[in-house]
This record gives structure tokens, C-alpha cells and sequence, in this order.
């Protein structure tokens, strides 16, 4: 094959992901949570834009919207989000430095992550009319890998958020492992990551009452609400199953007081046979 070939071949294979994540939990844990993706994969070409919300908050839509408007703007310490077709209109303000990690990189790719705010302070407005109030979170990942060529059999993430810290942690196990344990802007030396605790040299945060808001499969989420991912997406990565949860976090430093806050985290796991 000549290389003008080569080069144009890969040209029209080449894959990137753009997903944005926002959430919110108010005094009284309501949750929300937003996601607005851009796949570009050779001919295929997706957005999507869905979120995942308490009940209570009335005038959300659940259904996906596969429309490229409408999407995340950031502009300087702001995140806005004007989302008619899921009935929410939002504001993130950033109250933390952001935080950007090559998580992982190799010849056909790379996986970036840019916390670009991890605590936020947070105004949702439903098309029910009502107006929320609380703390979130706002990140973006950037992958020119496809995320079911990474091997993975185990994926921990979550972040907590009080009105005076922050902690954000990503968890990789399988072909590459990888964890990484941010405090306040500070990487944690030594950090250890369960389904129930976090802790390192400086700090421990424990999470209590977990409340579950999402379990079903990879493909259960998105097979159904975005058809054409199956032409993307092998089915064995689809049957990963992913857990969701919130809860109520307790960070303690050695000697000093406790912070309580509130928890969104998630444990994504695939059988050995599927990686």
C-alpha cells in the first residue's frame, strides 16, 4: 500500500471523543446530572446530550436529545448550558482551580482529562419553572483512543464537594492501571480507592448512605437511546456494567475537624473474558 494510502486510511478511522460531565446535588440531595458528548469515528458522526436527575425535579426530560446545539458554553470561570429539548437551563461557577491530566498516551492516542471545575456553585432552572440551588462539578474528556481498547476491568470515579474542599479520584484497573487522588489542587500521595472509602497520607474521606441512581449495563444505557452506537461500540464493551450512586461524604484531616459534603461516584466493571 503506498503511504499516501496508508495516511488517508487512517485519516478516515480516525476516532475522538469530546464528553462534557456536569452534576449538581442541593442541600436537600437532589441530583442532577448532564452529559453532552461529540463522537467522530471515520463516516460516523454523534452528539449527544442526556441527563440523569432526582425525581423530584420536575420539568426535565429524560429522553436524549441528538441535536449538536444546544450544547455546554465555557466561557472564562463559567459554565453555561441552555438545553430546551431536556428542560433545563444552567449555570456553573467556578469556585476551584481546574486540573488537566494526560491519564493515558500511546502511538494511536491520547486520553486527556480536564477538570475544569471541581467545585462549582450551581443555579438549575426547569422548564417546570423552578430554580435549584447547590454545589457540582464540571469536567471534560478528550480521547482519541476508543475507550474499549484500553483493557479495562475496573473503573472507580467520583468527586466530592463541601463549601471549603474538593476531591476528585479515577481509578483504572486491567491492561493499564492507573489511580489518581486530587485534594484541593493537590495530588494525594499514596491513595487507596474502595467502593466505600478513600484515603491517603493526608486525609480520609468515607462515603455513607450510598443511594443508588443508576444500575444497568453499558449498553442498556446507550444501545437503546442511541441505535447507532452498535455500528461503533463492540458488544462485549457494552456489557459493562455500571453502578451509580450518591452519597453523603466525610473528609477528615489528621487533627483537625471533619467537612462533610455530598458524592457522586460510579464503579464501571467488565468480566475478564470481555476485555
Amino acid at each position: 500500500m503506498a503511504q499516501s494510502d496508508q495516511v488517508e486510511r487512517n485519516s478516515r478511522n480516525k476516532f475522538s471523543l469530546e464528553k462534557y460531565y456536569v452534576d449538581l446535588v442541593t442541600a436537600e440531595r437532589q441530583y442532577f446530572i448532564g452529559y453532552s458528548a461529540f463522537l467522530h469515528w471515520g463516516a460516523i458522526k454523534i452528539n449527544y446530550n442526556a441527563s440523569l436527575h432526582h425525581p423530584s425535579l420536575l420539568g426535565l426530560r429524560a429522553h436524549p436529545s441528538l441535536s449538536s446545539s444546544n450544547r455546554p458554553v465555557v466561557d472564562n470561570s463559567v459554565l453555561t448550558w441552555h438545553s430546551p429539548k431536556l428542560g433545563f437551563d444552567g449555570q456553573w461557577q467556578q469556585l476551584a482551580s481546574s486540573e488537566r491530566q494526560v491519564l493515558h498516551q500511546t502511538d494511536e492516542g491520547v486520553v486527556e482529562w480536564n477538570c475544569l471545575q471541581p467545585s462549582s456553585r450551581v443555579q438549575l432552572t426547569t422548564a417546570a419553572g423552578t430554580t435549584h440551588h447547590g454545589l457540582g462539578y464540571v469536567e471534560c474528556l478528550n480521547m482519541t483512543i476508543p475507550p474499549w481498547r484500553l483493557g479495562l476491568q475496573t473503573l472507580r470515579w467520583g468527586r466530592f464537594v463541601s463549601e471549603n474542599h474538593s476531591v476528585v479520584w479515577i481509578e483504572w484497573r486491567g491492561k493499564y492501571n492507573l489511580i489518581l487522588l486530587i485534594c484541593d489542587g493537590r495530588r494525594a500521595l499514596n491513595p487507596k480507592i474502595s467502593d466505600r472509602m478513600i484515603w491517603c497520607d493526608d486525609f480520609d474521606l468515607s462515603l455513607e448512605h450510598c443511594e443508588t441512581i443508576r444500575e444497568d449495563s453499558i449498553g442498556e444505557t446507550l444501545v437503546s437511546k442511541i441505535p447507532s452506537i452498535l455500528r461503533v461500540a463492540p458488544i462485549d464493551f457494552l456489557r459493562g456494567k455500571e453502578r451509580k450512586y450518591v452519597s453523603r461524604g466525610r473528609l477528615a484531616f489528621p487533627g483537625g475537624s471533619d467537612h462533610t459534603g455530598w458524592v457522586i461516584h460510579e464503579r464501571v466493571s467488565w468480566e475478564q473474558d470481555q476485555i
